[in-house]
């Protein structure tokens, strides 16, 4: 099917013009080089219980003229009717909770709906933004076939240290010394195996199971971890059968969560994973309860930080894989919105902005693991770049220079549409800092300074950090405290952000905008500019920051050790818009640029010119996390290793089966695609996939022999050093 960034721009411009006066209910499409114009509506049939999708032929579309009618109704083929399938997508954020209703046949977007996330409870933001967009559509929720939820709980807990208790049965391993991983008891037996999956050891079953009664007492989930367990499963898969027997808990081996080597990382990461599954379960169990007492009774998906989805019970036993969910969905939901497969995707929110590349409709992935707070993982994650800029970044001026977060705070035009006085004080005196209390604060997390700083605030709306100290009972200084307790969320802080530039240039509209212009004011005041010069300023060194964000991203994937003392200097000088008298440093993508979040199309409507490709706001670009939650595919992908073996022949390290030995490259090679082939194939049918199609990738890598000497053709100077060969099986989530 031709995508709609495929089409001539005419065609293009003449949707957009037919959209902006309101006609929706059409859909384009391209045959050769002709343009044909369809209506689309819907209606219920009472029945089948179902809503039906109507399609019916308008006419052609002709360049310059527009619309063109059939000249007689018998020359229009009949309306096409067929069952509507709607998909809801769900998305968390750290300012919003976004959720929209699409078409899935063509994933245009039907309704959406944005909630401030309650972030102390996830589900009340979440049920709030599901009963908004059923109220702005006329889809039911009986109508739904689909829902895919993104959402950042298991994130918060492991940057929140929450978790429940775990016991953990190590197999095979002697780490000569203590190790702990956060567990609460811990236990070794014997066993393991080597690196060619071989067996070091036999597992005594009575040693096991005295493992499980002693790591099994007071915790909540029990992990296993052994010695080579990606090359041979057989014992963990023992031992965990025995404790789920014994114990009754969850219980997670590692090998489930990672096929790569490296047991101690690969036990944090499994240990990691049985500490979230207490709080992402129960939050899992309630978004199901709720939903079916909606009358949604369609599969749940929640989606995970590679990109793809998996079914809600594999959820809850993997929850460390849903972390770094949000960035990922925000990349798929760019390439579905936007038509593009290959695309470099810049996701500007509240908090951050996320930079990743997008690659035959999937997002590069990190392949060595996500690391979250001070826990590493062998999680896979997309990889994503990210800077602590966004929307709501505070804005601080240092030595005549703009310092743009990484904190994240309360926009002032927000915090004066709440106390519009604000305003007023700030034009005054020239402050833009400001804090408030929550009055209703748990009081017994506190430090004694903390308590005191609070005290000093409850009740009293919004202080400057002056106030503050003042009534701070004889503190002097109380900057660690104020940011200890903004951290905790105990009280909340406002100052200038670039949400505020924007709303003062007239390019943004939210809250009150005399906020936004009383903050600007003070910043001109500072600086001896004039309010539009300083804004124009702040303006520019935000889309500056943007740019450089992006160039490093290109730079880290293109080049190693490329960074030294005066790069900064460098990628500024190469993405600003100010040329050279006699030189000019100007990047060029080979591929266009997705810009989604709130903000994006004002804060990058000119990076197309920087880095010489074009740059594309797809509509809906607000909310395409929570497409992307629903849009993506069930995936998982592996690679093995192909390498020559002293003996002249060729070693296939495939993991979860072992080493394989075959005497041609080839034949070692096809061997390693079958076998992980279906090996995935079973575990995205596990997932809830359907439709299930595979494709490999194998990237030689190759060693130059004899450093002197001429060599008559490069096939003798070079020769094989080792294959790493990739299988990737995808299928769609199964519908109701």
């Amino acid at each position: 099917m031709v995508q709609r960034s495929e089409f001539d721009e005419w065609v293009i411009d003449w949707i957009t013009s037919e959209k902006s006066k309101g006609r929706k209910c059409f859909d384009v499409k391209r045959s050769g080089n002709s343009y044909y114009v369809y209506y689309q509506t819907t209606r219920y049939n009472s029945e089948l219980k179902k809503r039906e999708k109507v399609s019916g032929y308008l006419g052609k579309l002709v360049q310059g003229i527009g619309l063109v009618e059939p000249d007689r109704p018998d020359e229009s083929p009949k309306d096409e009717i067929s069952v509507a399938r709607y998909g809801l997508g769900v998305d968390t954020g750290g300012t919003f909770t976004d959720a929209v209703i699409i078409d899935l046949d063509d994933n245009s977007v039907v309704a959406k709906q944005k909630s401030p996330t309650t972030h102390r409870n996830l589900s009340m933001g979440l049920h709030a933004s599901v009963d908004a967009v059923f109220d702005a559509c006329e889809i039911r929720p009986e109508d739904i076939s689909l829902v895919g939820i993104s959402t950042t709980l298991a994130t918060n807990s492991i940057l929140e240290s929450k978790g429940g208790n775990v016991g953990l049965i190590l197999i095979g391993w002697d780490p000569m010394g203590p190790v702990h991983f956060g567990e609460k008891h811990q236990a070794f037996v014997r066993g393991g195996f080597d690196c060619r999956g071989r067996a070091l050891e036999h597992l005594d079953e009575d040693e096991v199971r005295a493992a499980v009664r002693k790591v099994s007492k007071g915790v909540d989930a029990i992990a296993i971890s052994g010695l080579f367990s990606t090359m041979n499963t057989s014992q963990e898969k023992k031992v965990k059968e025995i404790a789920m027997e014994m114990a009754g808990l969850p219980t997670v081996a590692g090998h489930e969560l990672s096929g790569t080597l490296g047991i101690d990382i690969r036990t944090e990461t499994t240990v990691l994973n049985a500490r979230l599954i207490p709080a992402v379960s129960k939050f899992f169990d309630d978004v199901r309860r709720t939903f079916e007492s909606k009358g949604i009774k369609a599969p749940i998906m929640a989606y995970k930080g590679d990109g793809s989805v998996m079914d809600l019970e594999q959820a809850k036993m993997y929850p460390v894989e849903t972390i770094l969910s949000g960035p990922a969905a925000s990349a798929v939901g760019g390439a579905t919105l936007s038509g593009l497969s290959d695309s470099v995707i810049i996701d500007i929110g509240g908090t951050s902005t996320d930079i990743a590349v997008m690659d035959e409709g999937f997002p590069m992935i990190q392949e060595e693991g996500a690391n979250v707070g001070k826990w590493r993982t062998r999680v896979k994650a997309v990889d994503m770049y990210t800077v602590a800029l966004g929307g709501d970044s505070r804005i601080t001026l240092k030595e005549s220079k703009f310092t743009i977060g990484p904190d994240r705070v309360t926009p002032l035009a927000v915090l004066t549409s709440r106390y519009p006085e604000i305003a007023a004080r700030i034009m005054y005196d020239d402050l833009i800092d400001y804090y408030i209390a929550d009055d209703d604060a748990d009081v017994s997390q506190m430090t004694e300074k903390e308590l005191r700083v609070y005290n000093g605030m409850k009740g009293n709306g919004p202080m400057t950090s002056l106030a503050v100290r003042d009534a701070a009972d004889g503190l002097w200084v109380i900057s660690d405290e104020l940011a200890a307790l903004t951290r905790k969320g105990y009280i909340e802080a406002s100052s200038l952000t670039p949400t505020d530039v924007m709303i003062f240039l007239r390019k943004f509209d939210l809250g009150d905008r005399a906020g936004a212009d009383a903050g600007v004011h003070a910043i001109a005041e500072k600086l001896g500019m004039t309010d539009r010069q300083a804004a124009s300023a702040m303006f520019e060194e935000i889309k500056m920051k943007i740019s450089e964000a992006l160039m490093t991203k290109m730079l880290d994937d293109e080049i190693d050790g490329w960074q030294y003392s005066g790069s900064s200097v460098l990628t500024r000088k190469m993405t600003s818009l100010k040329r050279g008298k006699t030189l000019d440093l100007l990047p060029k993508l080979r591929c266009p640029i997705v810009g989604v979040g709130a903000p994006a199309e004002v804060l990058m409507h000119d990076m197309g010119e920087r880095f010489g490709t074009s740059v594309v706001f797809p509509e809906h670009f607000d909310v395409c996390n929570a497409v992307g939650a629903v849009t993506s595919k069930v995936s998982e992908s592996l690679t093995a290793t192909v390498a020559p073996t002293l003996d002249y022949r060729f070693s296939a390290s495939v993991p979860f089966i072992g080493m394989l030995y075959y005497d041609r490259f080839e034949a070692a090679v096809q061997a390693a695609v079958r076998s992980l082939t279906a090996y995935l194939t079973e575990k995205v049918k596990r997932s809830g996939a359907v439709n299930i199609r595979s494709v490999n990738r194998q990237n030689i890598h190759f060693s130059t022999e004899g450093a002197y000497g001429n060599w008559d053709e490069e096939a003798i100077a070079r020769t094989i050093n080792f294959a790493e060969v990739t299988v990737r099986v995808t299928g769609d989530p199964k519908t109701q």
